[in-house]
């Protein structure tokens, strides 16, 4: 069962608050997300991690979280603009242009930020079982290596990893309604390379 008592959105609000640890972990978590989106726009790979860092700084350091509203939007998108008033600004310094906020992420851009997250929350799932001990955790990569595994086990593994995508996916949700348009929508983006693992994520109930 998925249960909602602690998302993102919690920390969120303790990081409005400036809790130091809330923060840190805010932009260890979703630092990854950020830096695969900037290095996906053609940015140098060292011009990307200064772009990220300098993303993650805004939120610290600003009242971007404090003033977010969990009543519009998703919190990914939430993340995308802040990322992308970022790259705006960096292209505005040399004309000495004051900074003012930019115009909402253009409909290109989503894509683009939704696969990278898509795909980090996959990875984050995976780490989660391999974390939880679970002997499953090798049948996946001995699968994803090309070497041949018992069809039982894999089964079992790509339900489990299911379930641990599910929980990623559920930390950003307010609702089990929400919750269920995440999984659809982002299984979207797993389908492609990883289609039987993300039918699992799909079809286990919350």
């Amino acid at each position: 069962m998925i249960l909602f008592p602690t998302t993102v959105w919690t920390h969120i609000d303790h990081a409005g608050a400036r809790d130091e640890r809330a923060l840190e972990s805010f932009a260890a978590r979703y630092r990854p997300v950020v830096l695969s989106f900037i290095r996906s726009r053609g940015y140098p790979s060292a011009l990307a991690e200064d772009l990220c860092h300098e993303t993650f700084l805004r939120v610290l350091r600003g009242d971007v979280l404090a003033k977010a509203d969990r009543t519009r939007g998703r919190f990914r998108s939430l993340l995308l603009t802040i990322t992308m008033r970022t790259l705006h600004d960096h292209h505005r310094k040399r004309r000495e242009t004051p900074v003012a906020d930019p115009e909402p992420p253009a409909s290109a851009d989503e894509p683009v930020f939704d696969h990278a997250w898509a795909w980090h929350v996959a990875e984050r799932g995976l780490e989660a079982l391999r974390d939880s001990g679970s002997p499953y955790y090798a049948t996946l990569v001995d699968r994803l290596a090309g070497r041949p595994v018992d069809r039982k086990k894999l089964w079992i593994a790509r339900r489990k990893l299911a379930t641990f995508i599910r929980r990623e996916i559920a930390l950003t949700c307010r609702s089990p309604a929400e919750f269920e348009r995440e999984v659809e929508y982002l299984g979207q983006y797993l389908r492609p390379a990883a289609g039987d693992e993300t039918k699992e994520v799909r079809q286990s109930g919350p």
